[in-house]
């Protein structure tokens, strides 16, 4: 049984546009079958029958969003006429394309207005491909002259000669599996038909903290980041029943006015670096296998953050729920990158408090602060890593005595080396921390001294 709102979406599409909707019921044909048409500002759509009035309406409304999604032909009202701003002329085109008898080649074109700057015209044989030409074409452009960390909202508005409310996500992709949702949006995996390959698409509310996470994306690709591929834009959310009632809060769907980015990221395990330390912090006995492969985790995030560095970026909230396994379960990845900013200058003003206060370096707080700021995110990470807690609370002493450098009295026993880095990692003055590159090297040859006997205690 169809469980789709056609009437509600269609009072949103009208309230969402501002046009008056109306029903219109014909006389019924017989004691089971009833008439209604949709008038939407004035247009009538085609009839919908059904058993019930009820059923009728729906109907109708359904035959009026497919006509308004694929601009096809509607009934004038004899009792209405028109002025030119209400007449549909993609209506009225389409209709001569199909009654003239001629083969016509239609193209489409579109351009792209930001803060009153125009961009090239591109063009394309649909409408979604002039829209993406349209897209690349401003790119190049768009990356060297915008500021995201500023204070300025950046408008876009995208011009054509037809619109379009079809779905990118539903029709290029087939939506597998709701995979979660939360502070960063939704996510998805999802095969996209074209060449039925798997991905991750987060769904995120568009804007500016958004595009800068896309934008930052599109500049990395290394094996310990969360690779992107492509985003677009949709009036509205992708929702299926597991998705519908989650995370409404702060990013309701309801106000007609918020748009959506949709971002094709590479698919990872569900699995996250929280969950793997949880595993191990479980078993009865500290791991004796645990410190190697915590070392190893630790090389891979470093050198993805080392990467992000190099490339002019501050993470800014590194933490084990944002580190991921890729599906070889072998490599970890470096994900959310929703509160990354440029580390262009170590003297500007940021904003304040932005990140998990239980990962934040203490100049975090204030406006000042750099790269170092992973370094001693990291330093808690690898800590966690290697030590096992029996509980939350006690997990919350070991992070909060050791932003202090104070670090378990066993754990310094059993891990030397590893407690000399780490309390460099969370020295207080950030320029006492080790560079990203720095903190490589001093892993990869404590990694190397590994295949060598030592006596190491456990706890």
């Amino acid at each position: 049984m169809e469980r789709e709102n056609y009437v509600g979406r269609l009072n949103e599409y009208a309230n969402k546009k501002g046009l008056p909707v109306d029903y219109r019921e014909s006389p019924p044909d017989g004691p089971d079958q009833f008439t209604q048409r949709v008038v939407l500002n004035g247009i009538v759509y085609p009839e919908g029958v059904g058993k019930s009035k009820r059923e009728a309406k729906k109907e109708a409304a359904k035959n009026a969003l497919r006509d308004l999604s694929e601009g096809t032909h509607q009934t004038a009202d004899d009792n209405y006429n028109p002025t030119p701003a209400q007449q549909n002329f993609i209506g009225l085109v389409n209709d001569y394309l199909r009654t003239d008898g001629q083969a016509h080649i239609r193209q489409f074109f579109y351009r792209l207005i930001i803060d009153n700057k125009e961009y090239p015209v591109a063009e394309g044989r649909t409408i979604k491909e002039a829209r993406q030409n349209a897209a690349r074409l401003a790119w190049p452009a768009l990356k060297e002259q915008m500021d995201w960390d500023s204070k300025v909202s950046v408008r876009s508005t995208l011009e054509s000669h037809e619109a379009s409310s079809q779905s990118m996500f539903t029709s290029d992709f087939d939506p597998i599996e709701y995979l979660g949702s939360g502070g960063y949006g939704w996510v998805y995996k999802a095969r996209r038909k074209l060449e039925e390959k798997y991905y991750a698409v987060k769904i995120v509310r568009s804007d500016k903290n958004a595009f800068r996470e896309v934008l930052t994306l599109s500049e990395l690709l290394h094996h310990n980041v969360i690779r992107y591929f492509n985003c677009w834009i949709e009036d509205t959310r992708y929702q299926d029943d597991i998705s519908a009632g989650s995370y409404s809060d702060t990013q309701s769907t309801d106000d007609p006015s918020v748009q959506f980015l949709y971002i094709q990221m590479e698919l990872c395990k569900t699995k996250t670096l929280k969950e793997w330390i949880h595993e191990k912090n479980t078993q009865s006995l500290q791991d004796t296998k645990r410190g190697q492969e915590s070392l190893t985790i630790a090389q891979q995030i470093v050198s993805g953050v080392e990467y992000i560095h190099s490339k002019g970026h501050i993470h800014r909230d590194l933490k084990p729920e944002n580190i991921l396994f890729g599906l070889d379960d072998k490599e970890v990845k470096i994900g959310d990158f929703g509160l990354v900013t440029r580390d262009d200058d170590a003297l500007m003003d940021r904003t304040e408090n932005r990140g998990t206060r239980s990962y934040m370096a203490p100049e975090q707080v204030g406006k000042t602060y750099d790269r170092k700021v992973d370094i001693f995110a990291l330093g808690l990470i690898y800590l966690e890593l290697l030590w096992k807690v029996s509980s939350g609370h006690e997990r919350g002493e070991v992070l909060k005595n050791a932003r202090k450098q104070i670090l378990p009295t066993n754990f310094s026993r059993a891990f030397q080396e590893e407690n000399l880095i780490i309390k460099k990692m969370l020295h207080e003055k950030p320029e006492d921390r080790p560079e990203a590159s720095e903190l490589k090297a001093q892993l990869d040859k404590l990694a190397q001294t590994e295949n060598e006997p030592q006596k190491r205690a456990t706890v």
